[in-house]
């Protein structure tokens, strides 16, 4: 329901009520909508050498520090130590960053290389031998053997020629 819909619906229910005055809603064109919709860029952090310093132009890192290390000032001197062991364990989580990209990047290489590796071994596996389909049950005939005094192993393939003679002797399936 629309607000304007609403709106005659409360003054058809209660047309003495009152009511505070409908802010205007702005027409707002597709053009302007299109416009709206555009995304806008996000300013980022500042760099040090974006910082307002009064009108000065700013100073490299290593000169600033060489100016703290060379100060009179025992805070001023401090506060550069400080900055150069802040600097130095800086660039050893940078090297660390740096390093953990380079062996994520040789992981995912490596899984790739792996993958198509697997896949070649299975395309070179042989295929497995299928055991042949028997119409018999080799303990019945080896029991049937025995009973009838013909040699047969316990274990193993049973001959064929024992086969054929159990189905000869009992109409055994063929």
């Amino acid at each position: 329901m629309t607000i304007a819909a609403l709106q005659r619906l409360l003054d058809e229910e209660l047309p003495d009520v009152p009511r505070h005055p409908a802010p205007e809603i702005p027409h707002i064109t597709a053009e302007k909508r299109k416009f709206m919709q555009q995304p806008r860029p996000v300013p980022g952090p500042r760099t040090s050498q974006e910082a307002p310093t009064g009108g000065a132009a700013p100073l490299p890192v290593g000169k600033l520090l060489a100016w703290a290390e060379g100060h009179q000032a025992k805070l001023i001197v401090r506060k550069g130590e400080q900055a150069r062991a802040l600097l130095r364990e800086l660039r050893g989580l940078y090297a660390k960053d740096e390093e953990l990209a380079e062996v994520a990047a040789e992981e995912q290489r490596l899984e790739r290389q792996l993958a198509e590796l697997r896949s070649r071994k299975e395309q070179l596996r042989p295929t497995p031998r299928r055991s042949p389909t028997r119409d018999y049950v080799p303990a019945e005939v080896r029991a049937w053997a025995r009973s009838a005094g013909v040699d047969v192993p316990a274990i193993g393939t049973v001959p064929k020629a024992v086969v054929e003679a159990w189905r000869e002797a009992t109409g055994g399936a063929s």
